[in-house]
């Protein structure tokens, strides 16, 4: 307990302090003891000398006595800390003793070995060990004098910086509890003065030894959680240590903009690699394949511990899991959801593990399982759009697998109609041909009609050859062909089959090859018969044309018939599409389209020009690289 000044001896102070300035004054009191005899006896026993002498003599020794004794009672009466007053007090304890000391030692040395005092001896030796002392107290004093120098560098240059920085900023002296020295009005204001929270949170204890053995430049920074939903970085620099403990310079950054941003940054990076997965998983040719990279790329996603992919309640692919993570997170997910249902769901399991379940179709879920407590949202929705992609992926390969097995069956249909039933089409009309010597006439009319059926059903099995092989799409085999050869090969058969009909082509036309196969020709007979067949007028003509445009090789078939009202144009290419007075089966057209658009061309109608007053198909085909 500190006295308050004025109390003087009667006040309640701490034992060691009383016995500190006691001993010091008792010290003072005995040391005055000498000089006064000294005086008294000079001035009383013979050889009586004067008392001015004996003043003069020992005036000196009372003086230091007395202030010393003096001395004593200012100490005790300081405001200093206990340990304050009883380390001055042992300093003048240390010195007496150690110059009763080494006087006793020269007296002793003196008279006992000797037998003759020498004074000047005495006074000399007393005189270097006072030079010893002095130099040790100068000694003291200039390394006292340098620690001030060097901590008032230091708060002058923690004071400038306090007034420079806007986070909070303090200098703290740590021994188990922290103690705030001097902090700037951040530090106050979003703290209160208080540091220990802060520094309960160091990854690593604060003691003397610690800061020795990492040294004063041992900078220790970690992230604190203040529990305000924002983000700190703490930096602790050591200033300097003692028995009394640590002083450090504490720094507190708010770095939520800055770690909002990297978590933007990665977010964003995590999204670019999903649509980079997303690209991925569109051209895997196995749903095998799909599972391994969607497992990978969710590992670099949700940095997961285990993960796995259920399909139908079965485990097919996994990472560290041989079953389902959580079989009751299967059981409440939404199936079928898509990230903006909120499909995902998190729950925490028995062992404190969090599993994420994420829903991929109606029969799948892809589930993750970390030791963290939480998830971040934007792990979430990534992994969200991961089992989207999954997703659509499966259905990209059931719907190819479905492609794949109706390609098959087409071709075997294909088959079937350009072997089987051409060949029985073939043996019709060859036996037909042969019965026309042998029935008479009522017999031919009927074998006239078992002829036209027969040529019907070849050209209709023609018709469902060209159209299936006009849905096989990708799989054409493409090779340069030139346009103009096939549409004069194709307009002199119809010249022949339709006599009554005048064909008109414009020469030259441009000799150039276009992509195709032998579809080609399908696609110019169709036309030219279109254009006749469905003609009202007593003449029908036809006009063939065609021009380079760029790339592609625009050709149109034009005619003078009733042409195609606007409205109508895109009608005519659907499936079963005909006119009223057709008699066709309406799919002419559009096998044609179907046959182009695997050209990679196209097909329109307009007006037939130069006064033809009909319609006008107009075929673009891409040319071939020369």
């Amino acid at each position: 307990m500190k006295p308050t000044p004025g109390e003087g001896w009667l006040a309640t102070s701490n034992l060691r302090r009383r016995a500190a300035v006691l001993i010091v004054a008792i010290l003072g009191a005995l040391l005055l003891l000498p000089p006064l005899f000294d005086i008294w006896d000079d001035w009383t026993n013979p050889p009586f000398k004067p008392l001015w002498t004996a003043l003069i003599e020992n005036g000196i020794g009372v003086v230091l006595a007395g202030t010393l004794a003096a001395g004593g009672v200012w100490l005790y009466r300081r405001d200093w800390e206990d340990e304050y007053v009883y380390g001055a007090a042992e300093w003048v304890i240390a010195i007496v003793v150690g110059h009763a000391v080494v006087m006793g030692w020269i007296l002793f040395v003196q008279v006992s070995l000797q037998g003759d005092l020498k004074p000047y001896i005495i006074a000399m030796d007393g005189i270097v060990l006072s030079a010893d002392v002095a130099l040790g107290v100068g000694v003291y004093n200039a390394r006292s004098k340098r620690n001030r120098d060097r901590l008032e560098a230091e708060r002058d240059r923690l004071s400038a910086l306090y007034e420079n920085s806007s986070d909070p900023i303090a200098t703290v002296r740590f021994n188990g509890d922290a103690t705030v020295e001097a902090a700037n009005d951040a530090f106050r204001e979003r703290f209160d003065g208080n540091a220990d929270d802060i520094l309960a949170d160091a990854p690593r204890t604060l003691s003397t030894e610690s800061v020795r053995e990492s040294g004063i430049d041992g900078t220790l920074e970690y992230e604190w959680d203040a529990g305000d939903d924002r983000d700190y970085r703490v930096s602790v620099t050591p200033v300097d240590a003692d028995d009394e403990g640590v002083r450090v310079h504490l720094r507190v950054a708010d770095i939520t903009e800055q770690t909002e941003l990297a978590r933007e940054a990665e977010a964003r990076e995590r999204l670019e690699h999903l649509h980079r997965i997303a690209s991925d998983l569109a051209t895997v040719d196995a749903v095998d394949s799909a599972y391994e990279r969607t497992l990978n790329a969710l590992r670099s996603t949700v940095a997961f511990d285990e993960a796995c992919i259920v399909v139908d309640g079965e485990i097919v692919a996994g990472r560290g899991a041989e079953t389902a993570l959580d079989r009751e997170s299967i059981e409440r997910v939404q199936t079928g959801a898509v990230p903006s249902d909120g499909g995902a769901i998190t729950r925490t399991d028995e062992d404190g593990r969090t599993v994420l379940t994420v829903p991929v179709g109606d029969d799948a879920v892809l589930q993750a399982g970390v030791d963290e407590s939480t998830l971040r949202d934007s792990q979430i929705t990534a992994a969200e759009l991961l089992g989207t992609h999954l997703r659509e992926t499966r259905q990209r390969l059931e719907r190819e697998d479905r492609l794949r097995d109706q390609r098959e069956r087409l071709e075997l249909l294909n088959r079937t109609f350009r072997h089987d039933l051409m060949n029985d089409a073939n043996v019709i009309d060859a036996r037909a041909s042969l019965l026309d010597e042998h029935v008479d006439e009522e017999g031919e009319r009927y074998l006239e009609t078992v002829a036209e059926r027969a040529d019907e059903m070849s050209e209709r099995i023609e018709t469902m050859r060209s159209l299936m092989k006009a849905v096989e799409g990708e799989d054409h085999d493409l090779t340069p062909m030139s346009a103009a050869a096939v549409m004069k090969a194709q307009v002199d058969d119809a010249r022949e089959t339709y006599q009554s009909a005048a064909f008109e082509v414009d020469t030259p036309l441009p000799d150039d090859d276009v992509l195709a196969d032998d579809l080609l020709a399908d696609v110019f007979q169709n036309l030219l018969a279109n254009a006749v067949e469905h003609n009202t007028a007593d003449a029908p003509h036809v006009r063939v044309s065609a021009e380079r445009d760029g790339d592609a090789l625009r050709v149109t078939v034009a005619d003078n018939g009733p042409g195609i009202d606007s409205d109508r144009r895109a009608e005519v290419f659907e499936l079963g599409e005909k006119g009223e007075a057709s008699s066709g089966t309406g799919v002419g057209l559009n096998i044609c389209q179907r046959i182009v658009d695997s050209y990679g061309g196209d097909i329109t109608i307009g007006d037939a020009p130069g006064g033809l007053g009909g319609a006008a198909f107009t075929v673009r085909l891409p040319v071939a690289d020369e």
